[in-house]
């Protein structure tokens, strides 16, 4: 995708337990909460409707899709990707900070 832009793109991933810190938490999750509290699950489409319409007077407008893909889990990073990886860590929390080269 960075190449495909032309731009190099930063990722800075919180760790984990330390969602306290993140912005976006703060500032859409008791918008969430408020939008569905009180209601019974019915499908996924209802909740995505109801996420949907969530939006505030300052201009937070929420958009919500549905990940119809199947994302297995456990599956390991092949040697040869890590010998040759493209992105460039950061010092501090290499884990979790890095830039995707263009």
């Amino acid at each position: 995708m960075a190449v495909t832009l032309g731009i190099p793109i930063r990722v800075a991933h919180l760790p984990p337990y330390c969602s306290k810190y993140n912005p976006i938490d703060h500032r859409l999750f008791c918008h969430l909460t408020r939008a569905i509290s009180g209601r019974l699950v019915e499908s996924l489409s209802w909740m995505q409707t109801l996420i949907s319409k969530v939006s505030t007077r300052t201009g937070l407008k929420v958009v919500c899709e549905l990940a119809r893909k199947v994302y297995h889990s456990g599956i390991k990073v092949e040697q040869a990707f890590k010998d040759n990886e493209p992105t460039q860590r950061d010092s501090s929390l290499s884990k979790f900070n890095y830039v995707i080269p263009c």
